[in-house]
């Protein structure tokens, strides 16, 4: 077992996939000691990039904020994802990652800083890292198949009302 059982997680998330929840809750009741560093807080908050210990094991935490944009991933995000992923794999870091995203933020502005770009900078920093990566489904799985597709040693989990994609 990764962790402990916390009977608190399953009030954090809301049955009904439409209403967004705080994933820094949920981050700190699976962390030990509820300790994490949280990288680069106000830039992109629709991605949390952050160092942790689970049982005493360093890892590189990634996850999607529903609270902001839905969690959608627009092109700051996907930057600063890739940043993480590329440090952490530098340093042979394990990456967790809670997924609860729509996908990409639509719209000209987005379109016209190159969007697909980006995130498919993320996607290959994602699949060319070769540490190990956990992702954790927990709630919309829509763009979940993006991240599976791009991760080479992944091992994805579905956690209650996320559901896992095959």
């Amino acid at each position: 077992m990764l962790v402990a059982p916390e009977p608190a997680l399953n009030k954090i998330i809301p049955d009904n996939p439409q209403e967004a929840y705080n994933i820094k809750e949920v981050l700190l009741h699976i962390v030990d000691n509820g300790e994490m560093l949280e990288l680069q807080e106000y830039y992109a908050p629709n991605a949390i990039i952050a160092f942790a210990r689970i049982n005493g094991r360093s890892v590189g935490i990634i996850a999607n904020q529903p609270m902001v944009m839905a969690g959608a991933l627009d092109i700051n995000a996907s930057d600063k994802i890739s940043r993480f992923v590329r440090f952490c794999n530098a340093f042979n870091i394990p990456l967790v990652t809670f997924v609860d995203v729509p996908g990409f933020l639509p719209g000209v502005q987005q379109e016209h800083g190159g969007i697909i770009r980006h995130g498919a900078k993320m996607l290959f920093v994602y699949s060319a890292a070769t540490v190990p990566k956990i992702t954790i489904i927990c709630g919309k799985p829509t763009a979940a198949h993006i991240w599976r597709c791009a991760a080479k040693n992944w091992v994805p989990t579905g956690w209650r009302r996320g559901r896992r994609v095959r």
